[in-house]
């Protein structure tokens, strides 16, 4: 698609090397914080906007701190802990890598720590934290979804054993405990970590399912299997699930926004577009456009969705008029 045709990003902000993961923090306490992951560094900044703070002009960026990370980088995780308002600061987040590892960092802005959890067998592609910072979860290649007590001795607690690679995985932010597994060949679990059951399972029958989401309604579902995106509401287990054709040439990742519950964006092929949809009124907010796929993030409360291409970070408002 002719650049022309798609909406220009609101902000950009351009980074010295390509950027393979970009994640805002998804807590009310830290949403101006960013993780920026290049190849062999991972930048923390903040990011603050005009409608949260005046004194700001459109967007205003600030680099925290740098860590080391020598493998590339494949999936970034926020822990609830962060904080920069407590005394002493708490900077904690979990970076999948290239070496089947997932490392722990942990840095109060003085002294850092680096802890690695290994266990898996192949790429982990998708890790997250319950909303209490107890437990990462993470998923693989290697057909398995395993839960680690992250602060205990960093090891595997349990695995869940999947019938394909494991591509998303995410705890529901109201919902402790409930987590949602993804698997490529289009099979979706929720499992309650306490009880370590699958409470449920959904069969998308397309293939390949690359990514899935909670909505802010902890019984909703979504999903992007080939370039269809597919909903549910799980409160409703009789109905078939809505869908709708999105990427002509397959979808990538999708994302429910946290505070508008019927804006959904996604990225797939062909030409890397970024859509969002409302919806609840099927309607197309905006077409956005990246070069290099880098990952994909909303705005904890503003109605900013947020990509990174090759070495940029594009940011776009929307809006649903």
């Amino acid at each position: 698609m002719d650049e022309a045709l798609t909406t220009p990003p609101t902000f950009q902000l351009h980074f010295s090397k390509q950027i393979y993961c970009v994640e805002l923090s998804p807590y009310e306490w830290s949403q101006h914080l960013i993780c920026v992951a290049l190849a062999e560094e991972i930048v923390i900044g903040t990011v603050k906007f005009q409608e949260e703070d005046e004194a700001v002009e459109d967007i205003a960026y600030s680099p925290l701190r740098i860590f080391r990370h020598d493998t590339r980088p494949h999936a970034i995780a926020w822990s609830p802990e962060t904080s920069l308002s407590v005394v002493p600061k708490v900077l904690m987040f979990c970076i999948a890598g290239a070496d089947f590892k997932i490392r722990l960092y942990n840095s109060d802005m003085n002294e850092n720590t680096v802890c690695e959890m290994e266990g898996h067998k192949d790429y982990v592609n998708s890790i997250c934290y319950e909303t209490e910072g107890e437990i990462l979860a993470s998923v693989s290649d290697d057909h398995t979804c395993k839960l680690w007590a992250v602060k205990e001795d960093e090891k595997a607690i349990s695995t869940f054993y999947l019938t394909s690679p494991g591509m998303s995985v995410h705890f529901h932010p109201e919902k402790s405990g409930k987590l949602l597994v993804g698997e490529k060949n289009g099979l979706i679990h929720m499992y309650d970590v306490r009880s370590q059951q699958a409470i449920m399972s959904i069969d998308t029958d397309i293939v390949p399912l690359m990514s899935t989401d909670w909505g802010p309604n902890p019984s909703k579902i979504v999903a992007m299997a080939a370039g269809k995106l597919l909903l549910w509401d799980i409160s409703k287990p009789s109905e078939s699930p809505k869908s709708q054709s999105l990427h002509i040439e397959g979808g990538l990742v999708v994302k429910y926004s946290p505070t508008y519950e019927h804006f959904i964006a996604s990225i797939g092929r062909p030409d890397n577009l970024l859509k969002v949809i409302n919806i609840k009124s099927n309607q197309e907010l905006l077409c956005g456009q990246v070069k290099l796929i880098g990952g994909m993030t909303w705005h904890y409360k503003l109605p900013y969705v947020c990509a990174a291409s090759d070495r940029e970070i594009r940011f776009w408002k929307v809006t649903s008029n």
